[in-house]
């Protein structure tokens, strides 16, 4: 796979390489600060790109671009990647001359990220991981080298040094137990084995194909007869069970994904087996 992922709203001659940290805390629960102001977040980034471009040089030549919070993973794994949209649009918008690299990081100013969008939810924190994301940007062919490194080497070790996650714990008040970088199909990856363990693969299904293939449909039947149905960036659900209707629809709310509830009979191409 040459490119993990592209990030949509820049610049089309531009190629994208999406990637996080994700730190494993020793305790659950919200950071003591989710986002770091604007010197934190630069002096985390410079850090970040070198421990990058030690491992692989190639990344000198590219953008990397950071925004300086701790995220739930699911406010991440959003159809279209808004966030990574958001990221590659403020990359856009600064000053360039041909050749020139730059490392950007986005903290805050007065208590404020500068995209609403990109203020953690707090609401969603409650897992031990968090998830800090990274950008490349560059020539696709770079990219294209980097990407295939970064899945053969970094991503297979990708341990942080142990310095650099003790950096990470100090700048957001919380204890790690270990940080590594990831690219955000190694999260997919991730969060569907997590899925599956809870007993809900079906809904990462249809999670996945909002992701990944967001103008694909998809249905799904559940044991209790209940049924999902993906289509036009909404899931209609059908089913009696009021209950299991307010835990999707928190589920894949926190993904951005709409749930509508539909009567028996369902959408007009109607669900089916996954």
């Amino acid at each position: 796979m040459a490119v993990s992922s592209q990030a949509p709203g820049a610049d089309a001659a531009r190629s994208h390489l999406m990637a996080l940290v994700a730190v494993e805390c020793e305790a659950p629960g919200a950071p003591p600060r989710a986002a770091l102001d604007r010197q934190m977040a630069s002096v985390l980034a410079d850090a970040l790109a070198q421990d990058l471009v030690t491992q692989i040089p190639q990344i000198g030549l590219l953008d990397f671009v950071v925004v300086g919070a701790l995220y739930d993973q699911a406010q991440v794994l959003r159809p279209h990647w808004p966030l990574y949209a958001s990221m590659a649009d403020a990359l856009e918008r600064l000053p360039r001359e041909s050749g020139e690299s730059h490392v950007v990081a986005l903290g805050t100013h007065g208590g404020r990220l500068p995209l609403s969008i990109l203020e953690p939810e707090p609401e969603l924190f409650g897992s031990p991981m968090l998830v800090m994301p990274w950008l490349l940007s560059g020539p696709g062919d770079v990219i294209g080298k980097v990407a295939q490194r970064l899945e053969q080497e970094l991503m297979e070790r990708g341990l942080i040094g142990a310095e650099l996650a003790l950096a990470i714990g100090e700048a957001f008040g919380i204890k790690t137990a270990h940080a590594r970088h990831m690219t955000t199909l190694d999260l997919c990856a991730l969060a569907c084995a997590q899925y599956e363990h809870a007993g809900l693969g079906a809904l990462w299904q249809i999670i996945e194909t909002a992701l990944l293939r967001p103008d694909q449909e998809i249905g799904v039947n559940l044991d209790d007869g209940s049924s999902l149905w993906f289509r036009d960036r909404t899931v209609h659900f059908e089913s009696r069970d009021s209950r299991l209707l307010a835990q999707y629809r928190a589920i894949l709310g926190a993904h951005g994904i709409v749930v509508v509830a539909i009567g028996r009979g369902g959408p007009d191409a109607g669900p089916g087996s996954a």
